[in-house]
């Protein structure tokens, strides 16, 4: 007798469970469709299923499933350019942050362009300087220039370079402050070093249409310096 009515205990308390359960679901359920409905009485227009992601996103990261979802959203709060279908943004690359429960969009998938073109065997590197060690702030992109240390009344070459980048020129016209020079890897090491001694000066060949010019940028591309002394 007590073994049955310990089952009927049982079977009831399953039952009541299992109602209850279905109550919260539904409880759920219409606090969802409320709050639906809440947006789109307070926003306006209608809910469009948009990419999302579920947690931050780094640049390089690849999109998929385990850091996107779809789900819906107010058509007048989402961008006009919102990926709405995972399957065609999945496999793409963040080039930026995309922070949690953003809407993916083209703008984070951006390829971003270098701000200086570096020629092919060479490195930039970027030296602070002035008018008065530049010709008068007069360098510009492409130019041939020849790079100088003076140390104790002695003026060393250190090596041919040629010009990518320069604060004036991207600044619009801003005073010289610094220059971004490519030049040959083994020359950074020597070029640091004097930078930290002495400001650097950039000489600009004479005759820019001449073989020295081509020289310089000969040397720029992997000719040994040379070093003269004594010149200012």
């Amino acid at each position: 007798m007590r073994r049955r009515t310990r089952l009927i205990v049982s079977a009831v308390s399953g039952v009541v469970a299992v109602l209850v359960a279905l109550g919260y679901g539904s409880m759920v359920r219409t606090e969802a469709v409320r709050e639906r409905e809440q947006a789109l009485e307070r926003f306006g227009g209608d809910l469009v299923q948009v990419c999302t992601a579920i947690r931050d996103i780094e640049p390089g990261e690849v999109i998929d499933e385990a850091n996107t979802t779809v789900m819906d959203w107010v058509a007048g709060l989402a961008p006009l350019d919102a990926e709405t279908d995972l399957s065609a943004v999945a496999g793409k690359v963040a080039t930026s942050r995309i922070p949690k429960r953003a809407v993916l969009c083209p703008l984070y998938f951006e390829a971003r362009e270098s701000a200086v073109e570096v020629p092919a065997g060479t490195v930039a590197v970027s030296i602070p300087s002035d008018e008065e060690h530049a010709v008068g702030g007069a360098v510009g992109r492409g130019e041939a220039v020849d790079v100088y240390v003076s140390r104790d009344g002695v003026a060393d070459r250190l090596c041919a370079a040629t010009v990518v980048d320069t604060s004036s020129l991207s600044s619009n016209g801003a005073a010289l402050t610094w220059v971004t020079l490519s030049v040959r890897p083994e020359h950074v090491q020597e070029l640091l070093i004097a930078m930290a001694q002495a400001p650097l000066s950039l000489v600009v060949p004479g005759d820019r249409g001449s073989d020295v010019q081509e020289t310089a940028r000969g040397d720029a591309a992997g000719a040994e310096p040379s070093t003269s002394r004594g010149e200012h």
